[in-house]
């Protein structure tokens, strides 16, 4: 049996933006999924059991259509890198509560650990660079096309990553929270559908706003390169206030009530702060400079109904388990 873990993410910046060429810099968190292949390469019947979903798949390579949630996700990477048979077990749970979902990137990471495991079992190289560009095109076949992949840079590096497309390949560079600052998330209670945000952004022009939101990434970029904490949260505040011009210029409903009372409450509290990730609900985030900050945040967003998560940002990305 092979096993593989991949951790969840946070976008710290370039929401959207990335889409249109930005760099977005994302933090990898300590929610982890694991797939367990109990399999070998070739043809024949496979079941994929999600312990998530409290249900399981059973069918060949040419089995259509192809499923959503974590088994859509292992048949992505199957396809991409080639079939196999028996058993695969999918926990994906840490990025759940109950049966809604978090906003923590389950689906990239649950690729990125199927597309680890299946390269481990053809006996190929399992190193990051490696890794990336096979988990991208399984990503992208299981989005049809959509997403910009930066939540599977999280997934396959781990810590903090910069990626930025450049022609038809994701650089990716990783960096450091500058020292003393403390990233924070919180959860609506509201959970989001990415994919129809993003395929409705696809089909209509750049809005005025996106010049900015492009430029507010670059300077985070810039910030946590020079290790700079202050420019670095002027440059999360920024982008949160950007987030909810786009989503007014748009039409898309990005900063929602709650994100926007997430937002609010922890800024009261003296944080950073702004939604995480393409918006709708899910999640948002907070950088405190100072472990009182840190905890005024979290005392502030549970008298506000918001639920501060247990995560971290993980250090490693995608690895044998």
């Amino acid at each position: 049996m092979i096993t593989a873990t991949a951790p969840g993410k946070l976008f710290l910046t370039g929401e959207w933006a990335v889409l249109r060429g930005a760099p977005a810099l994302v933090a990898a968190v300590d929610r982890l999924v694991r797939v367990d292949f109990s399999a070998e390469a070739g043809d024949g019947p496979l079941e994929i059991e999600s312990l998530a979903e409290g249900r399981s798949w059973r069918g060949e390579a040419g089995a259509t259509p192809m499923p959503q949630g974590d088994a859509g996700a292992v048949i992505a990477a199957l396809r991409h890198l080639g079939w196999v048979r028996g058993r695969i077990v999918v926990d994906s749970r840490p990025f759940l509560i109950g049966e809604r979902k978090l906003g923590l990137g389950r689906s990239a990471a649950t690729i990125t650990a199927a597309v680890l495991a299946r390269r481990a079992l053809a006996g190929v190289r399992l190193d990051p660079a490696a890794l990336l560009p096979d988990a991208l095109a399984a990503n992208a076949l299981f989005q049809a096309g959509h997403g910009s992949g930066a939540d599977v840079a999280a997934a396959t590096y781990g810590g903090v990553v910069a990626a930025e497309r450049r022609d038809e390949r994701l650089a990716v560079t990783r960096h450091a929270l500058p020292d003393g600052l403390e990233l924070i998330a919180g959860w609506t209670g509201e959970s989001a559908a990415t994919t129809p945000l993003v395929a409705a952004f696809a089909a209509m022009p750049s809005p005025p706003v996106l010049d900015d939101l492009i430029a507010a990434a670059h300077a985070a970029v810039a910030a946590i390169a020079d290790r700079d904490a202050g420019r670095l949260c002027d440059a999360v505040e920024r982008s949160g206030d950007l987030l909810a011009r786009f989503g007014d210029q748009t039409g898309l409903e990005i900063v929602t009530p709650a994100l926007r009372r997430l937002v609010a409450t922890a800024r009261d509290a003296g944080a950073a702060a702004k939604p995480s990730g393409a918006g709708g609900g899910d999640c948002g985030i907070a950088i405190a400079a100072t472990p009182r900050v840190a905890a005024a945040v979290r005392a502030a967003w549970r008298d506000a109904g918001i639920l501060p998560l247990d995560v971290v940002v993980a250090g490693a990305g995608a690895a044998r388990g």
